[in-house]
């Protein structure tokens, strides 16, 4: 979602419905000043005038999601393995139901707005509701199959109208998601949304390494060079497959593949992989 979310976020005043804008500009001030009545009375306002209002329910999504969120800290692991302190934003469970009720109304009428699509899961899988979460991605994926062009976003904003790339935006946002996976629970509903996804873009080298990323993370390492040494068929010159299936031979204590695959990493760019070649070909040396 990097790139072409940034290109959608800096063009949106282009062709949107100024009384949507001017609304939803005061409630995310009204949000970020801490003043909930007042956003509170303009929604119920905004109601009044347009019920029906997608961004109106966005607005009601946000106001109920943060609320009465709060900062807490943590100590344990994180995503990334680190054990540690950490801080995360904890809403409170009723407020969360209930903001994502507003963004499950507004997808009943307006179901091609995937802004709206992609803050349901984004709030779902930050709350670690990674069973909701992937059920909702799923949802999205199997309304995508049936409209692959004329899609939305906030204020009504026409992907054509703007020239946004359709395809691109969803694999973005898809990458995003698999970064949020704890691949070490919910193993059952990940690899189920991982086959979702490659069934829509088989070829994609991105989603085949996490894939290979779960099956490592479940240590059958087997089936993680496996679907490695398929990507790698696809690219060759990805040098992220390839330093996963050195390292993932090394694992396996194969280490004349290792090395192989090390020699294979240590001829490519960007000087980082040639780096962890290198040290990869000591460990093997050294062992």
């Amino acid at each position: 979602m990097k790139k072409v979310l940034s290109i959608i976020l800096m063009s949106f005043f282009i062709a949107l419905s100024v009384y949507s804008f001017s609304k939803q500009n005061q409630v995310v001030t009204g949000l970020q000043q801490g003043n909930y009545e007042a956003v509170k009375k303009l929604l119920l306002e905004w109601e009044g005038e347009a019920p029906d209002d997608p961004d109106l329910m966005t607005g009601w999504f946000n106001y109920y999601l943060h609320r009465k969120a709060e900062y807490k800290n943590f100590d344990g692991y994180m995503k990334n393995g680190n054990y540690g302190v950490y801080s995360r934003l904890v809403y409170v469970k009723d407020d969360l139901n209930t903001a994502i009720s507003y963004l499950d109304k507004a997808l009943q009428n307006h179901p091609y707005r995937m802004d709206i699509h992609f803050g349901k899961i984004n709030t779902l899988l930050s709350d670690d509701d990674y069973s909701e979460g992937i059920e909702a991605i799923v949802n999205f994926l199997k309304i995508y199959d049936e409209n692959k062009t004329e899609w939305y976003w906030s204020y009504n904003q026409s992907f054509i109208d703007n020239n946004w790339n359709v395809e691109e935006t969803v694999i973005d946002a898809l990458t995003d998601y698999c970064d949020m996976f704890d691949y070490l629970v919910e193993r059952d509903s990940i690899k189920y949304v991982l086959d979702e996804i490659l069934m829509r873009f088989p070829d994609n080298v991105i989603f085949l390494n996490y894939l290979a990323h779960y099956y490592s993370a479940g240590k059958d390492y087997d089936k993680t060079v496996e679907t490695l040494l398929t990507a790698y068929q696809i690219d060759n010159t990805d040098y992220i497959i390839v330093a996963n299936i050195a390292a993932t031979y090394e694992r396996k204590e194969e280490y004349d593949e290792a090395e192989k695959w090390f020699t294979v990493l240590a001829s490519m760019e960007p000087d980082a992989a040639k780096k962890y070649a290198k040290q990869g070909l000591e460990r093997i040396k050294n062992r």
